[in-house]
């Protein structure tokens, strides 16, 4: 069995997000969310190692803007946040613990680095 890596809750949802790097613009939906990153599918290819602007787009009308890394493209595609403005994490936040395991458990993580300084979230 393989060690978790993760250092954050996951969720599972499924919404549309839109992708803009290098000037374009690849539609696709979430498949799971954290307040660290995300997974996706996508309908055009995505270049890992790329700074990209995410806008998710949920049902409510609500838009959150994050600026993100890609990680992995394809169907299994992955996004590391980088920044976001208060109001973006507010929801984030909000949406990741409505739908944890345990909420609590989320405001906990955040007491917590995600990462040690040296390991940085993106390995070389």
């Amino acid at each position: 069995m393989s060690e978790e890596r993760r250092k954050r809750s996951r969720v599972s949802l499924e919404f549309p997000l839109t992708i803009a790097f290098e000037g374009k613009r690849v539609r696709g939906k979430v498949n799971d969310l954290s307040l660290k990153g995300l997974s996706c599918s996508t309908e055009e290819w995505i270049l890992p190692g790329k700074e990209c602007d995410i806008t998710l787009e949920l049902e409510s009308g609500l838009r959150m803007h994050i600026h993100g890394r890609i990680i992995r493209a394809g169907q299994d595609g992955a996004i590391d946040f980088i920044s976001m403005d208060e109001t973006s994490f507010a929801h984030l936040r909000n949406l990741v613990k409505l739908y944890a395991e345990d909420a609590d458990l989320v405001d906990e993580e955040l007491r917590h680095p995600a990462f040690k300084s040296e390991e940085g979230p993106f390995p070389e």
